[in-house]
């Protein structure tokens, strides 16, 4: 029987303060943005701490409360595997713990104004709690402020707003998923190359800050890997391919692609495949949903930083919850990530990333 991979990195853990065994925290979006060098995430702080029996237990479930919530969870786009993870979090959640939760997606993030309207439309329905996967940064703040004015509380979830007014963020640390992408292209490369990069949508707290992470922890442990060009884009396998196309026929030595998802990563390995590189050069991506794990099954994906998906829709309504409950809720949560290669593939636990096969969002 093969064992589980449980391996994390975890963020401070608050004991005393909350009361709960597993409750993670760490400083305020604006430090993290700022300087996430120097934040305590840059290290493990899991030693010694009790290993979750189940994905999520690290944020424990609270008691059902008697009465029956409603939660608004508003979403970027559900075409991406990693989302429907999360609504099924969102939704399993809910179900779990007696709420009614309302989920709608805009169709991609370039939809700001949709998202828009689907907080207005959540604001005018007097919910009770908003969980909110920002589309861009600075353009939720208006609706923050609009649905905390009416009383009704928000949880960042996943992709940062930059309004200081939520409730709490419950997010991977997105500066870490690029450092540890950086370890990882460092020892591919044997500490000398030439890398491109594919970071993701502008405007997003994912690209900018793993893609930051990447960049600075390359410069630090592999100065001789150099950065030929990087590009923002959507986020679809689509753009991946594109973008990866123009970078090979740009640059004529190519020897490591970072991918600020997995969506944009399959598609820079289906163009690498079909340039017959497969195999000579060092992909590394995140998320490794199953499209892309076939892809590293095959050996194209060479890495990827796995992301706790259906953890983090289930801390989102777990924290909303507790809130409405009038029970303290950590300013910031952070969910697990472990990087994994084909040599630990085989022990990687899917639990907390995907949702079950076949299962289908009941998306507004």
């Amino acid at each position: 029987m093969s064992r589980r991979f449980r391996s994390v990195i975890l963020s401070p853990v608050l004991l005393a303060v909350l009361g709960l065994p597993y409750a993670l925290a760490a400083p305020e979006l604006a430090q993290a943005q700022a300087s996430p060098a120097t934040s305590k995430t840059a290290q493990p702080a899991n030693q010694g701490v009790a290993k979750a029996a189940e994905p999520g237990d690290e944020y424990p479930r609270p008691a059902k409360p008697a009465k029956a919530y409603t939660i608004g969870v508003v979403v970027p786009m559900l075409s991406n595997p990693f989302f429907i993870g999360q609504a099924y979090g969102y939704i399993d959640e809910g179900e779990k713990l007696g709420a009614r939760v309302i989920l709608h997606e805009a169709g991609g993030y370039q939809y700001l104004e949709k998202q828009i309207t689907q907080m207005e439309d959540l604001i005018a329905s007097k919910v009770d709690a908003i969980d909110l996967v920002a589309i861009n940064g600075s353009g939720t703040v208006p609706l923050v402020e609009r649905a905390v004015a009416a009383g009704i509380p928000v949880v960042n979830c996943n992709v940062m707003t930059d309004s200081d007014q939520v409730v709490s963020r419950i997010r991977s640390d997105d500066f870490m998923v690029g450092r540890m992408q950086a370890d990882f292209m460092a020892r591919a490369l044997h500490g000398k190359g030439n890398v491109v990069m594919l970071r993701g949508p502008a405007g997003t707290s994912w690209a900018n800050l793993r893609g930051e992470g990447f960049r600075k922890r390359l410069a630090e442990i592999a100065p001789a890997v150099k950065i030929l060009g990087e590009q923002y884009s959507q986020n679809t396998p689509a753009d991946g391919l594109r973008l990866m196309e123009d970078f090979m026929q740009t640059y004529p030595q190519i020897d490591g692609v970072y991918n600020g998802s997995d969506m944009l990563g399959i598609g820079s390995a289906q163009a690498i495949r079909a340039a017959g590189k497969a195999g000579r050069i060092v992909i590394t991506a995140t998320d490794l949903q199953a499209d892309a794990e076939k892809f590293m099954r095959e050996g194209v994906l060479t890495a990827s930083v796995l992301q706790q998906s259906v953890t983090i829709g289930r801390w989102c309504i777990r924290a909303s919850i507790n809130y409405l409950e009038k029970r303290p809720v950590p300013k910031q949560l952070w969910t697990p990530i472990v990087l994994v290669s084909k040599e630990n593939l085989n022990q990687a636990d899917f639990r907390g990333v995907r949702a079950p096969e076949g299962w289908k969002p009941p998306v507004r």
